[in-house]
């Protein structure tokens, strides 16, 4: 071989070389995407079949009923809280007070007196409000945690 041919034959190598070493963080990134893409569909296939497990369990069911439970007491929590400590005035918190109104025979009102913790429930006779006795109390407020959570549940799919 001639001197020019060897050059050339050396070129056309290292070219090569060089493409071969450019591709290589190609060829890791291609494969790690892969390797993300079989985990990933393994994880899809694990869920699936814990899922499909849960329903022919029937505790697929549960965990709705769970769910909804528990979604149901966080939205009559806040209702109940804008009922109460807010004070703010909405159609259903109207309805809630008219339903306490007719079991209870008179307008209560409900409020925190500034730094206490207990709740005040203050009964309305005439032109002045007066508190409500200790058992009465207790009725009052499960009876209106009761409607409103009965309340939240109508209005929700």
């Amino acid at each position: 071989m001639n001197a020019f041919a060897q050059l050339h034959m050396q070129a056309s190598l290292s070219d090569s070389y060089v493409d071969m070493a450019s591709q290589a963080p190609m060829l890791s990134k291609r494969s790690g995407l892969d390797q993300y893409k079989r985990q990933l569909a393994e994880t899809r296939a694990v869920l699936f079949q814990k899922r499909a497990l849960q329903m022919l369990q029937g505790s697929e069911t549960e965990q709705a009923k769970a769910r909804r439970e528990a979604v149901l007491k966080r939205v009559t929590r806040e209702f109940w809280t804008n009922f109460v400590v807010r004070g703010e005035e909405t159609a259903m918190l109207k309805h809630l007070q008219e339903s306490l109104r007719e079991e209870f025979g008179s307008d209560l009102q409900f409020y925190y007196p500034p730094g206490d913790v207990q709740m005040v429930i203050l009964r309305e006779k005439g032109a002045s409000c007066e508190p409500v006795e200790p058992s009465v109390h207790a009725a009052i407020v499960n009876r209106a945690w009761q409607l409103a959570r009965d309340l939240v549940a109508s209005h929700m799919c």
